[in-house]
């Protein structure tokens, strides 16, 4: 399971062109992604018919550490706190022992660390791991395949925020982070939810290679728990955030214009105004980008 790749197991969702990504890519980000997709006409999407996730073919296509850099400009890119580390702080104990996956912002670490809580973080970026040790933290350039072999059964809670979108070998990942967890312990992980308002404009640029490797959903994520004998704990959807809100308000206009009546409305009352409204007045109980799922190793 999670072995992603175009087999009998799996069926042909959608078909891109490269070259309508190239142009999205540097229209959008300023960014030439053509060495990462150089020979190929098209990437395509399947879906595994068992768990319901989504990946792109090939999977190769992966983002190097120029590619990161340039992302890392945009200072919507690695927001140091979001919604999901507010969220997992008031769960955790000071008697914790965390390791977080991907600890590339540094705001979550950094956060807990100075509560006093052991949290010890994996990055691939060597500029984020660089800027960790300068700031007194326990951030190693080293993948969570190699981390486990030395650390098994060692922590209580093992987190990612926003990473496992870009994993290619999502069951040597998965089960690597299980492999760290203490018997009883916590598995956090927080996706864009591809089944919320970001699916009407499929994620937008960012949601294909080479910056994401798969697409996750409620489905895709309650499939985890099977596949590596956890329970699920917690569910969480994240309200829709203030720094989304135009996102949300595009994506839906242009969802309800594709109705012809609404369509014709729109020409005389701004159907933008009418979501805008509404936003305001009912913002905290939108879903927003992201899923969390709380697992429990038995």
């Amino acid at each position: 399971m999670f072995e992603a790749r175009p087999d009998k197991n799996a069926f042909l969702v959608k078909s891109y062109e490269t070259k309508e990504l190239i142009s999205k890519y540097k229209k959008q980000l300023n960014y030439d992604i053509s060495r990462f997709v150089d020979g190929l006409s098209e990437i395509h999407l399947y879906e595994d018919k068992y768990t319901g996730y989504q990946f792109y073919y090939p999977m190769d296509i992966f983002g190097d550490s120029a590619f990161y850099e340039h992302l890392q400009k945009f200072d919507w890119y690695y927001m140091p706190w979001k919604w999901e580390h507010e969220y997992l702080l008031n769960q955790l104990d000071v008697k914790d022992k965390i390791l977080e996956v991907g600890a590339g912002g540094l705001g979550f670490i950094q956060k807990i660390s100075a509560l006093n809580v052991d949290c010890i973080g994996l990055e691939l970026n060597e500029k984020s791991v660089d800027k960790a040790k300068q700031l007194g933290l326990d951030v190693r350039n080293e993948s969570i395949q190699a981390f486990a072999a030395a650390n098994t059964e060692c922590f209580d809670v093992v987190c990612s925020f926003q990473v496992l979108e870009h994993i290619t070998d999502v069951h040597s990942f998965l089960a690597s982070k299980i492999k760290c967890l203490k018997k009883g312990g916590r598995l956090v992980i927080c996706v864009p939810n591809n089944d919320s308002f970001i699916k009407y404009d499929e994620g937008g640029i960012l949601n294909f290679p080479p910056h994401h490797a798969g697409r996750w959903n409620r489905q895709s994520l309650n499939s985890i728990a099977s596949c590596f004998n956890l329970q699920i704990a917690d569910v969480v959807y994240e309200p829709l955030q203030e720094y989304h809100s135009t996102w949300y308000v595009r994506s839906t206009s242009r969802r309800l214009k594709n109705n012809k009546l609404i369509n014709r409305i729109s020409k005389i009352i701004s159907i933008d105004k009418i979501i805008n409204a509404y936003v305001k007045r009912n913002q905290s109980r939108i879903r927003g980008h992201s899923i969390m799922f709380i697992y429990k190793k038995e």
